[in-house]
Formats: C-alpha cells, sequence, structure tokens
C-alpha cells in the first residue's frame, strides 16, 4: 500500500519533526526514519496498552527480548496445534485478569507475542476481557524463522529515537509547529474493526478541525482514511488541500477473502514527487 502513496507522500518542504498521531503499528514512523534519519520524531496513540509495549522495548529491550525467546521456545516445544491453541488462551487470560502479579517485562514480552500470532493482526477488547487486549489466535502455524529478533531489534533501534506519547490526537499540539509534519491514519471511515471508545464521524470531524488548525498554524498535515463514496472528504476539506485516491484490497478472516476498495491521501502541501493522480 505505502509504494502506491510515496509520490504523494512526503512533503516537498523541508521538516524537522515529525508527529504520528494514531502510530498504531508504527510502520509510517519508521519509514520516515529512514528517509529522514535527522527529523525528531513523536509517536501517539490513546492505547494504553500498546503505548506501554513501546515502552518497554524502548527502555528494557534486552530483558524483553531474553522473556520473549522464553515465551516463543515454550509455544514451539508444543507439537499439536491445540496445546499452542491453549497456551495463547491462557497468556491472553493472564494479560487480562493477572497482570498485577506479573512483572512488566514479562507482560510486555507475552503481549509482545500474542500481537505476532493474533488473528489477522488485529487489536480486540472485549468487555468480557475488562477491555484489555483480547484478540483469539491466527493459524498457529509460524515456524522458529517468523520469531527471529532481527526485526524486533531494529523496532527497539527506531523506538529509542522516539518522544513516546499515549493520549488523544489533540494532546500533540504542544510538539506541533511551523516545523512539523503532522500524519493521521485514525480507524477508518466504514471499518470492521471497533476502536476502543469509539471512532464514529463526529470524531472524524473533530480530527479534521484538529488537522485544519494544525494547518493553520504553518505545519505540514496528511491524513490517510477510507473512501466509501458519500463525499465526506470533498466536503470537509476546501481547495487548499489535495485529495489522493487509491485502489486497495483488504483481506478478511485468515486471509482467505479479499474485499476491494478505495483509499483516500489528504494533504496541505505540494509532494516531493509530482503525479496526475490529484483528483
Amino acid at each position: 500500500m505505502w509504494a502506491q502513496y510515496a509520490p504523494h507522500f512526503f512533503p516537498e518542504r523541508e521538516f524537522t519533526r515529525f508527529v504520528d498521531l494514531f502510530t498504531g503499528a508504527c510502520s509510517v514512523g519508521m519509514w520516515i526514519a529512514e528517509n529522514y534519519p535527522k527529523a525528531e520524531i513523536v509517536i501517539n496513540d490513546s492505547n494504553e496498552e500498546l503505548i506501554e509495549l513501546y515502552t518497554m522495548i524502548k527502555c528494557c529491550y534486552q530483558p524483553l527480548e531474553t522473556e520473549y525467546i522464553k515465551v516463543v521456545d515454550k509455544f514451539l516445544s508444543f507439537p499439536e496445534h491445540l496445546d499452542k491453541k491453549k497456551f495463547y488462551y491462557e497468556l491472553r487470560d493472564r494479560h487480562a485478569f493477572q497482570y498485577n502479579e506479573i512483572d512488566d517485562v514479562t507482560l510486555a514480552a507475552e503481549l509482545l507475542f500474542m500481537l505476532k500470532t493474533n488473528f489477522n493482526g488485529m487489536w480486540k477488547a472485549y468487555k468480557k476481557m475488562d477491555l484489555k487486549y483480547s484478540t483469539p489466535p491466527g493459524t498457529l502455524t509460524q515456524k522458529p524463522k517468523f520469531f527471529e529478533t532481527d526485526s524486533l531489534r531494529k523496532f527497539a533501534d527506531f523506538l529509542s529515537r522516539t518522544t513516546i506519547m499515549c493520549g488523544d490526537f489533540e494532546d500533540t499540539s504542544k510538539y506541533i509547529s511551523k516545523d512539523t509534519f503532522v500524519y493521521a491514519d485514525p480507524p477508518y471511515r466504514d471499518s470492521i474493526v471497533d476502536y476502543k471508545g469509539g471512532f464514529d464521524d463526529k470524531e472524524q470531524l473533530r480530527l479534521i478541525t484538529f488537522l485544519k488548525a494544525m494547518s493553520d498554524c504553518g505545519a505540514l498535515i496528511s491524513e490517510s482514511n477510507k473512501e466509501i463514496g458519500d463525499g465526506f472528504w470533498k466536503n470537509n476539506f476546501d481547495e487548499n488541500y489535495n485529495i489522493y485516491e487509491y485502489n486497495t484490497k483488504y483481506t478478511a478472516g485468515r486471509g482467505t477473502t479479499v474485499t476491494k476498495a478505495r483509499e483516500v491521501l489528504i494533504t496541505n502541501y505540494a509532494p516531493l514527487e509530482e503525479s496526475d493522480d490529484n483528483i
């Protein structure tokens, strides 16, 4: 997906700080870090469990990796799929109901393992699990190579250069100035995945208002979202903003079903690489 965004995503104008309002898996932040090695990076998300994990990776990487390898080794020691599934659910129950009895490093290592092996990369937080992480397991067919830690160490290196925030997207305003590049990748409109606390069109409009205010202050702003054909983006962003559309595909279930969709990238700047796709 990001390959098709690239011609329009990077701004022509220089910036010294990148602020990611909904960092999620940090893929965009890492993309920025690779292309702008001198830029300061601020990542934010309202998901406290996720941000606690990132903070542990940043400040306690080596002991976390040691505990993570222990969890992986135990998982791989089970020859039967049902045993692996039982192990995953035991970890999930511990995370939801016994987290006060587990040290922070172990808790983070177990959550990291579950995030790598869960159902379709989703984050679920069911009420019956006290709204803690509760995504079901995926196929659980991963081989030892899947769990190699090279990418994890690279991620830890990335986090070491970031300022990590946990809060509402508006809380990031203290880091935003005319030399800042602000990116928003919120829960998409018409998404099948529920966002913790909800993110309806009222919240989408609150985000648009915030982005416009940051743009008025001179910041570079960009948002990605879903196009559902009701004119929402054109009606709420005026002629001062670029709206690019892209075809994409979403996988459902365990990756066996593919759904075609349209996404938008909205910016207030001239792109580093011009294209004819501006609408």
